[in-house]
């Protein structure tokens, strides 16, 4: 099942790697549900008509991610949420990113990848194509099961089923949907975030918090660490081994090494998740007048998944000014076009790539 899983998403990561692919953020997202019914402003609406157009001729794709989709279920009005998820089907033609959970593993993955293909002199591939997927496995991949049939016809039974929910459209999910989407509160992170912002203001450079950050980073994902330390050795050295034989000694070894490939500047965008969540956070914390917001966390996962994977990313000013503006200037690192005026979107989709 797994095999057959991996190879449904390379095929997928395959297709959309031909294409050009441009990240809408929410704010976008309403623009182009509110274009589709006839009740957004000139501009929104021709940004809609392009991007309609591009994406019927298969040459760009504006592919979903976990937090397009919480903040689509955050919907209130359900009749809006519906609207919007058409649009959605529309131009994401239902591609959308594998889970959060699931897309530090891969990047953690394609990173080892990456160096033993250094080591060994052989050709380096591109990770991104392996983050696609559809829709329906948007929070993940479940199937089945069924203690009283045999291994082979339970992956029989899960193959096809996941074939099936494979070609169900957002629209169609939401129908069948028959609770609203729990609402995360996150009043009591952002107070703590604040509260450690405050706690610890001497800093001796954006560098010395950007750290700070890998380390908090390198702990929140340190389950994520494991569960590769044990792929590795079933599959590249063939034994079998608990997490537990690992945790105390290989799984601390990696953490080290990532953390002094970033504090030596060696590495950025081979991690992209770390170096993307850690940037935006220490940027934050670093200046003292800015405070973190409700919001932050939301658009922080959306640049972690735009800039890498996405050839432009269209968003938010104060978001688009942290993200190309000193020290960041992440736009520049991961080389995606990120814009916020609506006027510079729409002559966007007229150049470049996305003629």
């Amino acid at each position: 099942m797994e095999a057959h899983s991996q190879k449904f998403r390379i095929e997928i990561g395959n297709v959309v790697m031909k294409k050009y692919r441009i990240y809408l953020d929410t704010k976008y997202w309403v623009y182009m549900r509110d274009a589709s019914t006839e009740k957004a402003t000139i501009t929104q609406t021709e940004i809609y008509r392009r991007l309609k157009n591009l994406v019927q001729k298969e040459v760009a794709i504006c592919p979903l991610s976990p937090h397009i989709f919480y903040e689509l279920m955050n919907i209130g009005d359900k009749e809006k949420r519906l609207k919007m998820a058409q649009v959605m089907d529309e131009l994401s033609q239902q591609i959308c990113f594998i889970s959060p959970f699931n897309i530090v593993g891969q990047e953690l993955l394609s990173f080892v990848r990456l160096c033993q293909a250094k080591t060994e002199n052989k050709s380096i591939f591109n990770p991104a194509k392996y983050v696609f997927t559809k829709v329906p496995f948007v929070m993940g991949e479940m199937y089945p099961s069924i203690q009283e049939l045999s291994n082979h016809q339970m992956n029989d039974i899960r193959i096809k089923f996941f074939d099936h929910l494979s070609k169900i459209t957002l629209v169609e999910m939401l129908k069948t949907m028959k609770d609203d989407f729990p609402l995360w509160d996150r009043k009591n992170l952002i107070a703590k975030l604040n509260q450690g912002k405050d706690d610890n203001k001497d800093w001796n450079s954006f560098h010395e918090v950007f750290m700070h950050e890998i380390a908090g980073v390198l702990d929140v994902t340190k389950p994520e660490i494991e569960k590769l330390l044990v792929y590795l050795y079933q599959n590249d050295a063939g034994g079998s081994v608990s997490c537990e034989a690992l945790t105390e000694s290989k799984s601390v070894e990696l953490s080290h090494r990532i953390y002094n490939a970033f504090a030596q500047n060696k590495i950025n965008k081979e991690l992209p998740f770390f170096h993307i969540s850690a940037s935006l956070y220490a940027f934050i914390r670093y200046n003292k007048m800015q405070r973190y917001d409700k919001n932050d966390l939301i658009d922080f996962s959306h640049v972690a998944w735009a800039l890498p994977y996405c050839n432009a990313f269209f968003t938010e000013k104060p978001l688009h000014d942290w993200i190309c503006n000193k020290p960041l200037k992440l736009n520049e690192i991961y080389g995606s076009r990120v814009l916020w005026n609506e006027e510079n979107v729409l002559n966007a989709l007229t150049q470049d790539n996305a003629n």
